[in-house]
């Protein structure tokens, strides 16, 4: 005997069918590939939807061949059904057996199709329900009439589902409820349970109601390494008036508060929602203040539904007054506000990690153009050193932000982030995609989260400060801006100087930065972060190599080029790969030529004393890179990855 299931509906049914699936499979049935194959055909119904129930009496008049052909077809009715829907399948039915004269159907509750312990049926679903039913009564959902009241799995029997997904590979396990908050055996507890689970695997669950999400949730999700950093929370209507109507619970000002506390306690966060359009009696005003919620929010994902008119519930008591035309067009907008969020990636990594290559392959795959988020690049002839793209290497695509300015004069961050987002927003203009690639992660968040105060200069104060040792500096930083001082990097003495100028002058604290999947000027970009991940030991042969080749292209030649034309400047006693050379040059040891002491400036031909410094430089970039990635840890967001085909699947998935 062989079986096909139909389902319709959301996350629930399918975990429903997952579960009829394991059911029928125990019973001996097996899986036929399609309807025609098929002795007995489940339909798994949703009467959340009237297009779903049409949508099922479409199917079943297709059927009426299959009968005809297979009398002993059988058809099952389960799911998510209402009892006036489930009286009209009925008699749909009762009347297709007596024109056809055909098999046995049956109308069944997913209860009394599988059992009331349906819930406890393992099966190898990433879905895990941990339980079923509503108590809410939202005027517009059928939910608690159709599948009955909220009734929880025990802790222990959800937890051995999750232990057995892992055991089987799953990576990601999504937990299942119409309103998990409400979990009876305390939902934040639960994922605390999980949490501690070995192995290699995310959690994400479906779905919250805004009333219910506690202080202790947010938490629990904010600290949980396994538990991902996404929230699913259905606003339904941006409108007070329309809020009560569908008897939500709560009002848009306590929404956006709620959503507030989510970012301000997990930063990086990622908000969903859904929203009903048309909903009886929403004015053109009262629709407005849903649109204004959207721009405000700047959801990362919308589910924006129609309403349409369900039986049995409260809000069907009220005039459906808002035609069809006008609810796809309110739908349009919405959609419009999320689809048209500007997309940005991200490449970083530490240096010598192979950023600018991949940045040029995915700017030729997915249409971009490259801004360089690099805090030496932006110097002019600074090139060899630097490991700066050559025109070769750069494969015709654009590059943004590279040789702003000479070596003479520094580059605040403020000023690099107004260049940065100026290339930004003349990217976007020529429908491409803008792709920020560096290793200078305070430049890359600087540009996405926030601004930095345009504090002038201080020849003066900075000549001052770089006197002292980057210790004393990072002290000084300390007493006056702890928070910053914690973020910075403390061997970074011109990071420091700057910090320390910015606090001086204004007499305020760095404003701060946080890392997260939306902000920037953009009102709100869709940003995919990819970050390049190499093992220490092969990073360091990396790093090795690229020393050594920049040796060999000139560049002592170019230090000393620069020295001419701009003298020993603050960029370039405080950049690897120039002051190593700048401090020989200062000071070279001494040799003996000919019988007497000469200068090393001639020995600094001489090839053992090129790789000495060179042995310099290569140390200090491997711990310059070990400290890129420790500032690149605080970021989750970024998905690290070991090779294109890797990056692509992500920006696939990104993109469409």
């Amino acid at each position: 005997m062989k079986y096909f299931i139909k389902t319709f509906g959301c996350q629930m049914n399918k975990s429903d069918s997952e579960r009829i699936t394991g059911f029928l499979e125990k019973k001996g049935y097996k899986s036929a590939p399609n309807m025609k194959g098929a002795d007995l055909i489940v339909i798994n119904a949703c009467s959340v939807r009237q297009t779903a129930i049409d949508r099922i009496f479409g199917l079943l008049n297709n059927i009426k061949k299959l009968k005809k052909k297979n009398p002993k077809l059988k058809i099952i009715i389960t799911g998510c059904v209402l009892k006036s829907d489930k009286r009209k399948f009925e008699e749909f039915l009762a009347l297709h057996r007596t024109f056809s004269g055909a098999g046995f159907d049956e109308v069944l509750t997913t209860k009394e199709f599988l059992g009331n312990n349906y819930l406890s049926i393992l099966c190898s679903s990433i879905f895990v329900p941990i339980m079923t039913g509503c108590d809410n009564f939202c005027s517009y959902c059928v939910v608690p009439y159709a599948r009955g009241r909220e009734i929880s799995r025990p802790m222990e029997e959800v937890t051995k589902e999750v232990k057995n997904l892992i055991k089987k590979g799953y990576k990601e396990i999504i937990l299942l409820g119409q309103n998990v908050n409400s979990y009876k055996y305390g939902f934040a507890k639960l994922l605390k349970k999980l949490n501690t689970l070995p192995g290699k695997f995310k959690i994400y669950f479906l779905t919250n109601h805004p009333k219910d999400v506690s202080d202790e949730l947010i938490n629990t999700i904010a600290k949980s390494k396994k538990v991902a950093k996404e929230i699913h929370l259905p606003v339904q209507s941006g409108d007070d008036e329309i809020l009560r109507k569908m008897n939500r619970g709560y009002t848009v000002k306590q929404y956006k508060n709620l959503v507030k506390k989510i970012h301000r306690k997990i930063p990086n966060v990622k908000i969903s929602t859904d929203a009903i359009v048309g909903f009886p009696k929403e004015t053109k005003k009262q629709f407005e203040n849903t649109i204004k919620l959207f721009k405000q929010i700047k959801f990362d994902k919308a589910y924006i539904n129609k309403y349409s008119l369900r039986a049995d519930t409260a809000a069907a008591n009220l005039k459906d007054n808002v035609s069809w035309q006008e609810k796809k067009r309110r739908w349009k907008i919405l959609n419009d506000i999320i689809s048209n969020k500007p997309k940005l990636i991200v490449i970083l990594g530490p240096t010598a990690s192979g950023k600018s290559d991949l940045a040029v392959k995915v700017a030729k795959d997915f249409n971009g153009e490259i801004i360089s988020a690099d805090s030496r690049q932006v110097y002019k002839e600074m090139d060899i050193g630097t490991g700066k793209i050559t025109q070769k290497e750069m494969k015709a695509i654009p590059h943004h932000c590279l040789d702003l300015r000479s070596p003479k004069s520094q580059i605040t961050v403020a000023e690099y982030r107004k260049k940065a987002l100026e290339a930004i927003k003349q990217i976007q203009k020529k429908n491409k995609i803008p792709i920020l690639c560096g290793g200078t992660g305070f430049y890359i968040q600087a540009v996405i989260e926030g601004s930095i105060p345009e504090v002038k200069p201080d020849l003066k104060l900075r000549k001052k400060l770089e006197k002292k040792t980057p210790e004393q500096l990072f002290k000084q930083l300390k007493k006056l801006d702890p928070r910053r001082a914690k973020e910075i990097d403390s061997k970074n003495r011109r990071r420091l100087v700057r910090a320390l100028e910015i606090v001086i002058k204004s007499g305020k604290p760095v404003p701060p930065l946080q890392f997260s999947a939306q902000g920037g000027p953009a009102s709100g970009w869709r940003v995919l972060y990819l970050g390049i991940k190499k093992a220490l030991p092969e990073l360091k042969k990396s790093i090795d190599k690229r020393v050594d080749k920049m040796v060999k292209q000139g560049l002592k030649e170019e230090v000393e080029t620069l020295i001419r034309k701009y003298g020993r400047t603050t960029i370039l006693r405080n950049a690897i790969g120039y002051s190593e050379w700048l401090n020989y040059m200062k000071n070279p040891p001494q040799a003996t030529h000919a019988g007497g002491p000469v200068k090393m400036r001639k020995a600094l031909l001489s090839g053992k004393l090129k790789k000495q410094i060179a042995g310099t430089i290569k140390l200090h970039s491997f711990q310059f890179a070990k400290r890129q990635i420790t500032w690149f840890k605080r970021n989750k967001q970024i998905v690290w990855v070991e090779n294109y085909q890797q990056a692509k699947t992500l920006l696939f998935s990104f993109f469409f």
